[in-house]
């Protein structure tokens, strides 16, 4: 179970920074976006580690280690193309683009947290 609870609280803080981010990005202030997103993650952190919460989920998505790997290359990806273009003045609608991406990759750290995504 405090395995469960330290993978769960860790999983839920990361979740929440991306929200956060993509929230300010979204809203044109990702300073205060990130700060809200960490404040936001601690308190959760917290919450889940002295409650003890346990997770269980009927449904499950099940994604290999090969399909696993993919999307974590794809998302590594996606930040170094980011940086890049922004150092080279690439104008991309970063605002609506990088805020609905970090949104995105908040909810899929959520739904793993949480055990609606599993990777075998």
């Amino acid at each position: 179970m405090v395995d469960d609870e330290k993978d769960i609280s860790g999983l839920v803080f990361v979740s929440l920074m991306f929200f956060g981010l993509g929230a300010g990005l979204l809203f044109g202030r990702p300073d205060v976006g990130i700060l809200v997103g960490l404040g936001m993650g601690f308190i959760a952190m917290a919450l889940v580690k002295a409650r003890g919460v346990e997770v269980a989920s009927e449904t499950t998505l099940r994604i290999g280690k090969f399909s696993g790997s993919i999307i974590l290359i794809l998302i590594g990806a996606g930040f170094l193309f980011g940086g890049i273009s922004l150092l080279l003045g690439i104008q991309i609608p970063w605002r609506f683009l990088g805020g609905i991406i970090l949104l995105a990759i908040g909810l899929i750290f959520l739904a793993k947290a949480f055990k609606l995504l599993t990777l075998t």
